[in-house]
């Protein structure tokens, strides 16, 4: 098979390290800065692999007319253009699920960092005022399980997240365009309508898949609604925040802070209006690393060489979603 990788963290290596049977088949590997040499070299490309963040479209795909997979080396695939692939009979996949251990202990973390200030503290630290900054402290920071925890979106992830807020007492409550009654009561958590969670919630943890009905969805009418001593935490996606939006009400003290692992546009860079020096000690930001660890690689990569023998033995492909 002739297999392509359009991915700014696969390579040879690693690929033959997870899947060595690829080395039977003629795979090439393309940095997503590397879209012209791509149309160019991989024009026979019949099974691609797409980085989560990467852009698949209509020209892409009838550069490459033996096609007869893309799927997502991550859960997102907004990059690809589902309704045309679909229209050329092409199916697409994603890695459904394989990263929701992953990523719900960074929102995690970026929860608990919010609410003990880990940024101001560390600062406080390297500057030499480690006693002034836990007598600052003194009584102020709250724990987990006072906190109500609310949930936009209640996939794999946001259920994961629900669990581990659960464990620590918090309590947890969701909305989402789909009820779901039967997992309630497993999973401890109550439905609100969005507009009751914002004004209810400690925290607020965005789970939403990107589309253009979700872009922004957290502009300066949602934050009106937060709690003033609320926080939010973004380990889904960076276009589901207006970054204006968000520096304006940290700024204003409309809310307490935020807890961010994704960005948009990425790669963040020095002109972002989130990396205002203001707001350092609002903000707990990690670089795009909560699903990347070795159990998801592991994950994604058994995924891939499945959906790769299913292709070859014409089974049904995992994870299809179109």
């Amino acid at each position: 098979m002739n297999i392509t990788f359009f991915s700014s963290v696969s390579t040879k290596e690693k690929v033959f390290a997870q899947i060595p049977e690829f080395r039977n088949h003629n795979t090439r590997y393309f940095k997503l800065d590397e879209r012209d040499k791509l149309l160019f070299q991989a024009k026979d490309t019949e099974l691609l692999f797409i980085d989560a963040m990467g852009v698949f479209n209509k020209e892409m795909i009838d550069s490459m007319p033996n096609l007869k997979l893309i799927m997502s080396e991550g859960v997102g695939y907004q990059g690809v253009d589902v309704e045309y692939a679909s229209e050329k009979g092409i199916p697409v996949c994603n890695n459904k699920g394989v990263n929701d251990t992953a990523v719900s202990e960074v929102a995690l973390f970026l929860m608990l960092g919010c609410l003990r200030n880990f940024s101001k503290g560390v600062d406080e630290i390297y500057a030499g005022r480690q006693i002034e900054f836990k007598k600052a402290s003194f009584g102020k920071s709250r724990e987990l399980g006072r906190c109500t925890v609310g949930l936009l979106g209640f996939g794999d992830i946001a259920r994961k997240t629900a669990e581990y807020c659960n464990a620590l007492g918090a309590k947890v409550v969701y909305t989402n365009r789909t009820r779901y009654k039967e997992l309630e009561k497993e999973y401890n958590v109550e439905y609100l309508s969005l507009d009751e969670l914002l004004a209810q919630s400690d925290i607020i943890s965005l789970h939403l898949a990107v589309t253009p009905q979700t872009v922004n969805t957290v502009d300066s009418k949602f934050i009106s609604k937060m709690k003033k001593d609320a926080f939010l935490i973004n380990t889904s996606r960076g276009d589901l925040v207006d970054n204006d939006a968000l520096k304006n009400a940290l700024l204003n003290g409309e809310i307490a802070g935020a807890g961010l692992d994704v960005y948009t546009p990425e790669p963040l860079l020095k002109d972002n209006p989130l990396l205002d020096e203001r707001l350092k000690n609002k903000l707990i930001l990690t670089p795009h690393i909560a699903g990347i660890t070795d159990l998801t690689v592991e994950k994604i990569y058994k995924n891939i060489a499945e959906n790769t023998q299913n292709i070859i033995l014409k089974k049904e492909l995992k994870n299809r979603v179109n």
